[in-house]
């Protein structure tokens, strides 16, 4: 199923909460609502749903106007299944009369069921309470009863929050594969850049109310169209710079220059992994390393007192030549900077 919001608008109190935005995806398209809190994700998938209806703006499903002037088709028969953030599991049913509760009267109940289960490694738990479960039971165990109904999308907010690092990776893994499997359309609310990295074909980053920018995870990674994206979907160093219309100057090495970068006196931003030290007379010394697996973080300090501290990601091997203390030459390891502004 196929989807579009367009020029959505809504405000609570007199205080807009969604400006005007314009969003669609195609059908078995993965997308993500990428933001902070209060940015307006959560109210986007209520609205895509039917549980709030906007003050402007127009809701299409397959090419079907569900919520325009004068229509709002209700939530039950939009085909959409929503996986609350709290799982919203009737905790007087058993696990199998949870998934069983909304296909009532289709063929083979009980055997859909237990495929279900089988697909988020839960079988034999059919007769559990929701009480006795884990926070990654309860999950997987909401997630499957949304697929029950076969929906042609399927809305998920912060699906895996709360969980522990291990639990998250199988779940987000399990979660992913469902879903291509079954070809289902999705819409992801997260606040985690990696988490929506992973999951999504696209990424829409959100801001209040408002979507900053669209694209491919790779698109937004490399490409941030400001210093709000940049920073959001990873970590960033700045430098200072000098662009004299070919060239941009750093601590660094050069940049290519392109028309849309400001002349004169810049600032320069590039993820970490992006430049490397070596050992040499460099205008930076090594104050402290900190290993993180494959990587270390090493964080540098201006010897002359005139630059920002930087710290920059190296390959653990290649981080334990680099003393405390040691001077070394900061290099970049791509022609072109992440963003360039006054």
């Amino acid at each position: 199923m196929s989807f579009g919001l367009h020029s959505i608008r809504l405000a609570f109190d007199g205080v807009p909460v969604i400006n005007g935005v314009e969003l669609s995806a195609q059908s078995g398209e993965t997308l993500c609502l990428l933001g902070p809190s209060g940015c307006g994700k959560t109210t986007l998938l209520r609205i895509l749903a039917g549980l709030e209806a906007p003050d402007a703006g127009t809701v299409t499903l397959s090419d079907i106007t569900v919520f325009s002037a004068g229509v709002n088709l209700p939530p039950e028969k939009r085909q959409v299944g929503y996986l609350f953030q709290d799982y919203a599991l009737f905790p007087h049913l058993t696990v199998e009369q949870n998934i069983a509760f909304g296909i009532q009267g289709t063929p083979n109940i009980e055997r859909q069921v237990s495929d279900l289960l089988a697909s988020v490694n839960l079988s034999g738990f059919e007769n559990a309470m929701p009480s006795t479960l884990s926070g990654g039971q309860q999950q997987r165990v909401a997630l499957v009863r949304a697929l029950a109904r076969r929906p042609h999308l399927m809305l998920l907010d912060e699906p895996f929050s709360g969980l522990d690092t291990e639990l998250k990776l199988q779940l987000r893994e399990s979660t992913h594969r469902l879903l291509k499997e079954h070809g289902i359309t999705a819409v992801i609310v997260t606040h985690d850049p990696e988490e929506a990295m992973y999951m999504a074909d696209r990424l829409a980053l959100m801001d209040q109310g408002g979507i900053v920018q669209i694209g491919t995870p790779q698109e937004l990674y490399n490409q941030p169209v400001n210093q709000f994206c940049a920073r959001f979907l990873g970590a960033t160093l700045t430098m200072q710079g000098h662009n004299d219309g070919q060239l941009i100057r750093t601590v660094a090495g050069t940049f290519n220059a392109n028309p849309s970068h400001p002349t004169g006196e810049v600032k320069v931003l590039v993820r970490p992994e992006s430049l490397t030290v070596r050992s040499g007379e460099g205008r930076y010394e090594v104050l402290h390393r900190h290993f993180v697996g494959a990587h270390t973080l090493v964080d540098l300090v201006d010897s002359q007192a005139q630059f920002p501290d930087l710290q920059v990601l190296v390959p653990t091997d290649q981080s334990q030549a680099l003393a405390a203390g040691q001077s070394v030459m900061l290099l970049s390891l791509q022609e072109q900077p992440l963003l360039v502004v006054a």
